[in-house]
């Protein structure tokens, strides 16, 4: 075996490299998507990024990327302050940078600059793409052809349980000043990050497992900036809400801008409280419109009365001049007849008022409170409710809820027999 000519690793790799920068001397505006991004103690950044074909088709190309932390702070203020997002992964940008080779790590950017404005842009064509492809599909508007209840009571919540807007929503649902009942479940979900599209479309599907229980789903996450926005100009979301059999009701927190999510919605508020005063006003609105009925009811009770009234004068003004006896007879006739036409008001009005008793009574029964009370519990495991023997495992800890304090215990046998 000739053996002349050889050369070690450490030399070839430095030929490699003098022919990078020999071919390669200047820097170059490239266009990339963040798959990965990392910040280090020294305030360096550390990027991943992809390239393809398409926005979204299959990744062709991969670099490592540096942004040194001489530049990374000026850069990423620069950056957030102009697309009011701060350098992620998931976003495509546009960078100035240089190539560079090292015979330890390989081949790696180093970026010296970034155009924000081609990110906002890009923000906005994929939020375009997203309303057109759901306009294509005929479902943007099926959520918004939805019919609320007239008393939405059993509200279905997504949202974060530490977020403010979530106990602003409930304070405002629950201490209503007219006193109305409400019965909010929480579906604890991410709302902003990577992971927002994972955990509010699967509360949207555990949701969906038990739809006959709810009249509404809220998604709520309160204040936030654009930056919070973006997550939910989301395809999937999206789509999730509108094909949802419920009214979905948002409540997102911005008071400028409208997500997607808000624009597929049944119903699109500004803030959580702001929810919660719509379902609450609904419910005043129901309210007087039974109040409504029952006052027309009375109405006509009345007129109904006053114009047998007007009826028996006329008669006896025509029948004045008849025989005293005839007059006697007709009269006692007419006032039995006016008699009954007041108690059949009555009873109307009565009829009416006991059903309205009967109706709260058995929302008063229907009460989990008033369940509670006459002996039932609630059974719990990490804060959702267990239906069935079959949801639990030898050695899951569970929460028994009674009228007045709960138990804490431990499962050590499952029986799924009925």
């Amino acid at each position: 075996m000739n053996r002349e000519g050889k050369i070690t690793l450490t030399e070839l790799q430095g030929l490699i490299r003098d022919k990078i920068y020999e071919s390669l001397p200047g820097s170059f505006w490239v266009i990339a998507e963040i798959a990965s991004l990392k910040t280090r103690g020294a305030g360096h950044c550390y990027l991943e990024l992809t390239g393809s074909e398409t926005p979204g088709g299959r990744i062709t190309a991969r670099a490592r990327a540096t942004i040194w932390a001489s530049k990374y702070l000026s850069l990423s203020t620069f950056f957030n302050a102009s697309t009011g997002i701060p350098l992620r992964a998931g976003i495509t940008i546009l960078f100035r940078a240089t190539v560079e080779y090292h015979e330890l790590y390989g081949l790696s950017l180093n970026i010296t600059d970034i155009d924000p404005s081609y990110t906002a842009g890009d923000m906005a064509l994929r939020r375009e793409a997203i309303i057109k492809r759901l306009t294509a599909e005929g479902v943007i508007t099926m959520n918004r052809e939805l019919s609320l209840p007239p008393y939405p009571r059993n509200i279905a919540v997504i949202s974060s349980s530490k977020a403010a807007g979530y106990e602003d929503f409930i304070n405002h649902l629950l201490h209503n000043p007219f006193g109305y009942v409400f019965v909010p479940v929480l579906f604890e979900a991410v709302m902003q990050g990577e992971t927002t599209e994972a955990s509010v479309t699967e509360a949207l599907n555990m949701i969906s497992d038990q739809t006959e229980q709810f009249d509404a789903v809220v998604i709520i996450r309160g204040g936030g900036s654009t930056t919070d926005l973006s997550w939910f100009d989301n395809y999937e979301i999206a789509y999730h809400v509108t094909q949802f059999p419920l009214p979905v009701l948002t409540g997102i927190g911005h008071e400028k801008d409208v997500s997607v999510t808000d624009m597929v919605a049944s119903r699109s508020l500004k803030t959580p409280t702001a929810v919660a005063d719509f379902l609450v006003e609904q419910t005043a609105e129901c309210e007087n419109r039974i109040i409504e009925m029952a006052g027309a009811l009375t109405e006509a009770a009345t007129d109904a009365i006053d114009a047998a009234d007007e009826h028996l004068a006329s008669l006896q003004n025509r029948t004045a001049a008849t025989s005293r006896l005839i007059v006697r007879v007709r009269r006692d006739n007419l006032n039995y007849i006016a008699e009954n036409l007041r108690r059949s008001g009555k009873n109307v009005i009565r009829t009416a008022a006991e059903r309205m008793v009967k109706l709260e009574s058995a929302l008063r029964i229907l009460d989990p409170a008033g369940v509670m009370r006459r002996g039932f519990t609630l059974t719990s495991r990490n804060g959702l409710i267990i239906h069935s023997a079959s949801e639990l495992e030898p050695d899951d800890i569970i929460t028994t809820h009674f009228q007045k304090g709960k138990a804490i215990s431990t499962v050590k046998e499952i029986n799924n027999k009925k």
